[in-house]
């Protein structure tokens, strides 16, 4: 089972609601383009639901007969499910996503969102929820490819995100190597490409905010960084999110990938 560094207490629900404004536009875009073939599939599964938003996209996207949310946290799926009602169609289980089988098979179409930045091993994943798949059946994955800006605290912060990530043996900048991999027993890659998505910056320093307030804490970071370079981070960001910062950007490249079951 994976750690999850950002947490699942009340401040990490307040960080995946602002991602999921940032990334709303993008992810619907890539479910209809990349899923059209599977409009009212039987099964649609989101893996790492969290709160459950990507589960809702992807009931009002596919109109699937079953959506299904599957998350390891017992805490998010209850928030989850407190947060939804009846005309959303959706429903979620606490369970392991790294472990097959799923409480939901054969799949029509599996998704998952910056969840795969978290694993270890994801090509032995991937193969791993190939199994769950019915033929035809897709896999749908949204991870960073990059994230560029010229905000040095947005790049400060990053980098300490990065280095607690590969410690983890986990990867923040996910995308190109899921680009690069071979296709997984089962699977066929369909289509293979790179989303850019500009945030502002005040949107963006909240969240990294929420973030860093989540792990700051860390062994790792304590022992890695100096007080004097955490407090830079923590008030740089505070600045970011509350005063007009003119001229700063960023913007999310986000590799959307789909594989198909053989």
């Amino acid at each position: 089972m994976a750690t999850y560094v950002f947490g699942d207490n009340e401040m990490a629900a307040q960080r995946l609601r602002l991602v999921a404004e940032i990334f709303d536009a993008s992810t619907r875009a890539f479910v209809r383009t990349g899923a059209a073939s599977q409009r009212r599939a039987a099964n649609v599964v989101d893996l790492g639901c969290a709160l459950g938003y990507t589960t809702r996209l992807l009931a009002e996207e596919l109109q699937g007969a079953q959506t299904v949310g599957l998350d390891v946290s017992e805490s998010f799926v209850t928030m989850a499910q407190r947060e939804s009602e009846p005309r959303d169609k959706v429903t979620y289980a606490r369970h392991d996503v790294t472990q097959v089988p799923f409480p939901v098979t054969p799949v029509d179409v599996l998704f998952c969102r910056l969840l795969l930045t978290h694993m270890a091993a994801p090509a032995t994943l991937v193969a791993a929820w190939a199994t769950q798949l019915r033929s035809g059946g897709l896999i749908l994955m949204e991870e960073v490819e990059w994230i560029h800006t010229n905000s040095e605290v947005f790049t400060t912060y990053l980098d300490m995100q990065r280095a607690l990530l590969k410690h983890q043996a986990n990867c923040l900048d996910i995308g190109p190597m899921l680009d690069a991999l071979p296709a997984p027993p089962l699977l066929r890659k369909r289509t293979s490409g790179v989303r850019r998505t500009p945030v502002p910056a005040a949107q963006v320093a909240a969240m990294f905010g929420l973030n860093f307030r989540t792990w700051q804490q860390h062994s790792f970071v304590q022992s890695t960084f100096s007080a004097a370079q955490i407090e830079h981070i923590e008030q740089g960001l505070l600045a970011l999110t509350h005063e007009p910062q003119n001229g700063v950007e960023i913007e999310w490249g986000m590799r959307q990938l789909v594989y198909e079951r053989i």
